[in-house]
């Protein structure tokens, strides 16, 4: 049964009961459109707050609610969302703050309540728009700002679960108890299918402009069943690991922006969907975003993007108390890059169509699972020639940085 403005309306004022409130009025303002929160029906409201002490303040919140055509198929993810929002999260939090972290992970939208029962998944958050957070253009590059900003805050984000692993190591075990990746759930017959005919397509786009050593680093992917790769990487049990972001791409960050000599800078992110969250090496969500949101020129300044990333991740583990070195050093995030950045190729030849695809042309989430992916699939680039240097850079530089 669908969720009713009356359903969203009761899921609020019960997220809000216990904030000392005299009175709270919800207005509803309006939904998302189909090219963001793909997986998800979210729905914008402003709640109205009276507090008890006369004060009053306007909220602006998204209520982000599991779509009923995937929730029986895909309820681990949103699951997982919500376990993230209500648990990990504010676990990472008060971790950081019992060590005094001065520059701490907070680079996600506020959680104000979590709901789920057997039929659906809700999530209440703060209106990250309303809030002066906006989207980058997904089918543009990130420029060097926008990608070291995001890079600062995984390498935070992933420093919390090395350290908290460290020196509370039963508690991180407790805390990731069934953390299965909720993608290997995804890959079924279908979605295998469609990742070889991607890599069938991209093989013959690097014949067609004459790349014929990318060729060879497409082609070998592909005679080793792209599908079985994934699923090999996502099954690896990788002792140095972290709690991941998972889902990398473009419209999972939000920036808020400052202007400098007429120029937009990104200042904060906030990082959204979180419903493939996992427990993995560190690149795969480093390969994933930079693949994804690079061009040849960013790709260039790759180690400094990599070094920039470590500064982050290792400042972090020094004020939760450990030493970088000794719980993830460079060289082995280095060795990492050489044995898991395949994730990131694997989901730039399969994804990047789609990220550069014109909004008019996004595919229908609610389809069958294999109608979905097909029109996924078959979605039409208009700037073909920029899709085509996109997929060139991240494969030569996948080629050079992992001696393929």
């Amino acid at each position: 049964m669908a969720v009713t403005e009356n359903d969203i309306k009761t899921h609020i004022k019960n997220a809000f009961r216990n904030q000392n409130l005299l009175n709270c009025e919800v207005t509803l303002k309006g939904t998302n459109d189909t090219t963001d929160g793909y997986a998800s029906f979210i729905t914008f409201a402003t709640v109205s707050a009276t507090y008890k002490d006369g004060s009053k303040e306007e909220i602006n919140i998204a209520v982000k609610v599991s779509r009923e055509s995937l929730i029986q198929n895909f309820r681990y993810a949103y699951d997982r969302e919500a376990y993230l929002y209500s648990t990990i999260f504010p676990t990472f939090t008060k971790f950081q703050h019992e060590n005094q972290v001065e520059d701490l992970f907070k680079s996600v939208p506020i959680c104000y309540k979590t709901i789920a029962d057997e039929k659906l998944v809700v999530i209440i958050l703060e209106d990250l728009k309303q809030n002066g957070y906006r989207l980058h253009d997904r089918k543009n590059p990130m420029d060097l700002n926008h990608l070291k900003l995001v890079l600062r805050e995984y390498g935070k984000f992933h420093a919390v679960s090395f350290a908290l692993r460290h020196k509370r190591k039963e508690d991180f075990k407790k805390l990731v108890n069934n953390f299965s990746d909720s993608m290997i759930n995804i890959i079924d017959d279908a979605w295998k299918q469609m990742i070889k005919e991607s890599f069938v397509k991209v093989c013959g786009t690097m014949k067609e402009i004459g790349k014929l050593e990318l060729y060879e680093v497409c082609n070998s992917i592909l005679q080793k069943d792209p599908g079985d790769l994934m699923l090999g990487l996502l099954k690896t049990d990788e002792a140095q690991s972290a709690v991941l972001h998972g889902d990398c791409w473009n419209n999972n960050f939000l920036f808020k922006y400052k202007v400098e000599n007429n120029k937009m800078f990104p200042l904060q992110v906030a990082i959204v969907d979180w419903q493939l969250a996992r427990l993995h090496s560190p690149v795969l969500d480093l390969s994933y975003f930079l693949y994804s949101t690079s061009s040849e020129e960013q790709l260039e300044r790759f180690d400094e993007l990599l070094e920039g990333y470590y500064s982050s991740f290792s400042s972090t583990i020094r004020e939760l108390g450990c030493e970088p070195e000794e719980l993830y050093s460079f060289t082995t995030l280095k060795e990492h890059w050489k044995k898991y950045s395949l994730f990131g190729i694997l989901m730039v030849v399969f994804c990047l169509h789609a990220m550069m695809a014109d909004k008019e042309e996004t595919a229908n989430i609610d389809a069958d699972s294999e109608d979905r992916i097909r029109n996924f699939m078959d979605m039409e680039i208009k700037n073909v020639a920029e899709y085509h240097k996109r997929l060139v850079a991240c494969l030569g530089h996948y080629k050079k940085y992992t001696d393929t």
